[in-house]
């Protein structure tokens, strides 16, 4: 197996994940060291590249993430998309037969109504769009038969990481608020806090790649949502009540003046899949990686 984007935060879990499978894992990087050289920007070089060793599954989680491509859109857009095109390529010269892309539930904007594997994505940001656009080329090479390909769209990740050190995702609020819990004693909300978000484990994620490879065919686009869905504000109270409960840390909860947000209605999430429950059932909940990180961010 080789992964892409193997020392950013899911590419060193899913190595961490497959290896303890038995699996034998190259790693793909644009990091000194790795067993194979990826860079999303230099595709064309990476997607004419020749191995001697035979390979059967190409996972590829690497892609500018939403910083990214809010910051610089014309390079993340190229790397994203592009980027898959030129690792689809890879495969074929290399006669890697089963292609696995992480994509995003982002790739639906804002959605109402209960989103499943049926409904057509609407993406509202260049984050979203050019993972739907690479998800249109794992599309196409499955179909004309050069790859077995499977999109996953996982819904919000959540799993403790490897090295915080060289963690650059601390944005996201499974994380944020942890750190700003631990740093702060404080976690600031600029919004009420009603917009629902589901959140699901690294780890369940790679149980389905892990589930799913054998009948890949059955299932070229499978949605991986978690077991928990809550809002904002939810999160924020749980992560104040594991650092009262579990560090006995008091933490302080700033929340908007209510006023200013008044005619706000709940943001409400349905995201779902039609397939998961006969594949393998995600079931780690988020508590557990807010007690570790909080830990680990203590240095205990």
């Amino acid at each position: 197996m080789i992964i892409s984007g193997a020392k950013g935060y899911l590419g060193t879990l899913a190595c961490d994940f497959f290896q303890t499978k038995g699996c034998k894992v190259y790693k793909a990087s644009r990091t000194p060291g790795s067993d194979i050289k990826f860079d999303l920007s230099q595709p064309e070089q990476f997607s004419e590249l020749k191995i001697n060793v035979p390979i059967d599954i190409f996972l590829h989680t690497a892609a500018a993430n939403e910083n990214k491509c809010r910051e610089k859109p014309y390079e993340s857009i190229s790397q994203n998309v592009i980027g898959t095109k030129a690792a689809l390529d890879f495969c074929v010269a290399n006669d890697i037969k089963y292609f696995v892309y992480i994509s995003t539930f982002h790739v639906f904007g804002n959605h109402n109504e209960e989103i499943n594997e049926d409904v057509t994505p609407m993406s509202r940001d260049d984050y979203g769009l050019s993972h739907f656009q690479a998800e249109q080329y794992v599309k196409m090479y499955t179909e004309l038969g050069y790859i077995k390909g499977i999109i996953i769209r996982p819904s919000n990740l959540f799993g403790v990481p490897d090295c915080l050190n060289n963690f650059k995702r601390w944005t996201l609020v499974p994380f944020a608020f942890c750190k700003d819990a631990v740093q702060s004693k404080c976690i600031v909300l600029n919004s009420p806090g009603l917009q629902e978000r589901n959140f699901v484990s690294v780890h369940d994620v790679c149980e389905v790649i892990y589930h799913v490879i054998p009948n890949i065919e059955k299932y070229p686009l499978l949605h991986v949502p978690g077991p928990e869905t809550m809002n904002i504000k939810e999160l924020a109270i749980k992560v104040k009540l594991i650092m009262l409960n579990y560090y006995n840390t008091p933490i302080e909860l700033k929340l908007p003046e209510s006023n200013s947000f008044s005619l706000l209605s709940p943001t409400k999430l349905n995201f779902s899949s039609m397939y998961l429950d006969s594949i393998y059932k995600p079931s780690d909940t988020i508590d557990q990686h807010i007690i570790q990180l909080c830990g680990k961010l203590r240095g205990e």
